[in-house]
């Protein structure tokens, strides 16, 4: 799971960055660590597809976490985390209702806010204010290296003494 995992520190919280595949197996990790307490799911149009953003608290020291993960426009599905955190089957619902993001095993995805009837995604970037398909609208590019790539390793330093490219040693 490390290599399709990006974990970052951004002020007090860890952030992960990971795989659609790896999703579960991280929100179930996290679980067991104590992590009990949802504060949200959002979903987020990226222009390149859908992300899905899960932030934790554990309760007992305040620790708090971000766990995200990207998936193509295409195949928008994501495994719930229902059964983990009961309290999340609402936002599931709502990140499905206004981006189209299918949580895979969620026990009630219907749509929570508009009708059932309606036939949009009214926060996808490719419909207007109007829920007209913005004419000329294409996706961008599915990001290289992908999001949950870790970063590349730091170039070692170069010994004090060792001749640098193009000059000599001092």
């Amino acid at each position: 799971m490390e290599a399709r995992m990006k974990q970052e520190r951004l002020f007090d919280e860890d952030v992960y960055t990971v795989h659609p595949e790896d999703y579960r197996a991280l929100c179930e990790r996290l679980a067991a660590e104590g992590y009990d307490f949802p504060r949200a799911i959002s979903g987020l149009d990226m222009g390149y597809g859908l992300r899905v953003t899960l932030q934790l608290t554990r309760m007992k020291d305040l620790a708090k976490v971000t766990v995200r993960t990207d998936v193509p426009y295409e195949d928008p599905v994501v495994p719930s985390v229902t059964d983990l955190w009961p309290g999340v089957e609402w936002y599931e619902r709502e990140a499905y209702d206004m981006l189209g993001i299918r949580f895979a095993g969620h026990p009630d995805l219907r749509r929570i806010l508009l009708e059932d009837e309606w036939a949009l995604h009214p926060l996808l970037k490719r419909y207007d204010t109007g829920g007209y398909l913005l004419p000329g609208w294409e996706a961008k590019p599915w990001p290289d290296p992908e999001p949950w790539a870790p970063p590349p390793p730091e170039p070692e330093p170069e010994a004090e003494g060792e001749a640098s490219e193009g000059g000599e040693a001092s």
